[in-house]
């Protein structure tokens, strides 16, 4: 069936036993659309009920769910952001202080790997589907993404056999990983709006909206240069210019739809993690 692949490896253990290992790949976002993208919203209950659809087909019983551990997994969240998506791709240009770079000549898809086992990916998910009008999906959507190729990350969202994905509380944690991994992206304004700002600010703001001026930063010898200027220039830019707080917006808007499966984007807070004190905003 399409998405759903069945693959075998062989493994030994410390005596020297052979075992043979069967890897399920699926992709529940595409399986939820009949195979034909990965647009749309997708929230938990949809992913659960898609789930057991899918493991009902292959026959395994939720009795075996604990005995099936996840190795890859990759969560994301897709946001409609009022501005040009270009120029947002573009000016995404570090992960801490691991630089994104496009995805072979595709100059609408930038990824990251921040660690041998995690990769960030950014990209204008809108222009995949342009062609797809009937897929309802807007031209300017955006989708965050994590990818975890470990256990250990993957456990660190409260994942150990398939059972979890039935709980709400890892869904959750999804949310503030999404949140968390947002706070370390450099995100600069390549079309700054720079009415009524002074002379020393228009300054600031023109010569930061370049690469170079961040490459200079991350050569500088002294610690934590970078992390300062990452705020400082996050600072100076305030709300018009600060791409970074706007799009950090609309991801907590809508982790908080999906995680409530409400269409209403009031004020709902959290008791913890990421979400303790955060409000949803709708202006």
């Amino acid at each position: 069936m399409q998405n759903i692949k069945l693959e075998c490896r062989r493994s030994k253990n410390t005596a020297g036993n052979e075992f043979i290992f069967v890897d399920i790949l699926i992709t529940p976002h595409y399986y939820f659309n009949g195979n034909k993208h990965n647009g749309n919203d997708f929230n938990p209950e949809d992913c659960k009920e898609v789930l057991t659809e899918i493991f009902s087909i292959l026959k395994i019983e939720p009795s075996e769910f604990i005995e099936m551990q996840l190795i890859n997994l990759e969560y994301g969240v897709n946001i409609i952001p009022e501005m040009n998506m270009k120029n947002l791709i573009e000016g995404i240009i570090y992960y801490k202080k691991t630089p994104f770079i496009f995805s072979s000549s595709i100059r609408t898809y930038k990824i990251t790997n921040a660690t041998p086992y995690k990769q960030i990916k950014a990209y204008d998910k809108g222009i995949q589907f342009v062609n797809y009008p009937q897929y309802g999906i807007q031209r300017n959507t955006f989708r965050f993404e994590v990818r975890s190729k470990q256990r250990k990350n993957i456990r660190k969202l409260g994942i150990y056999s398939l059972c979890d994905l039935f709980c709400d509380e890892v869904y959750k944690k999804m949310g503030e990983s999404l949140l968390s991994e947002w706070e370390n992206v450099l995100i600069i304004n390549l079309e700054p709006d720079l009415t009524g700002l002074k002379p020393s600010e228009v300054k600031y703001i023109t010569e930061a909206g370049t690469i170079e001026y961040w490459i200079t930063k991350l050569q500088n010898p002294y610690r934590n240069c970078y992390a300062r200027e990452v705020k400082k220039y996050y600072h100076k830019s305030q709300n018009k210019n600060n791409l970074h707080h706007q799009l950090k917006v609309l991801i907590l808007d809508k982790i908080f739809d999906l995680l409530s499966g409400a269409n209403s984007t009031q004020g709902i807070p959290m008791k913890s993690g990421l979400f303790k004190n955060e409000k949803i905003r709708s202006d």
